[in-house]
């Protein structure tokens, strides 16, 4: 982590395509409830949003389920 800024979070093992997909999905999120937004708060918003999300993941759990290649685990997952 000290290669990080501490307005960092540490996302590198995440895959390019789930980072791409979080931040679509916040990015609708944002904009669907704040219309209004112009594109440097739409910015930040997505930036906070994008962070809590990724300090709020356990990474062991991340690499099991990317590893994982059971389909019914994903299917009976709460998802």
């Amino acid at each position: 982590m000290d290669d990080l800024s501490e307005n960092e979070v540490n996302d590198s093992y995440i895959l390019k395509e789930d980072k791409l997909n979080l931040i679509r999905t916040i990015k609708k999120i944002y904009n669907e409830k704040f219309p209004w937004a112009d594109s440097v708060l739409m910015r930040c918003l997505v930036k906070h949003h994008y962070a809590q999300v990724i300090e709020n993941m356990n990474e062991e759990d991340y690499k099991r389920d990317i590893t994982n290649t059971d389909i019914n685990y994903l299917v009976d997952e709460n998802v």
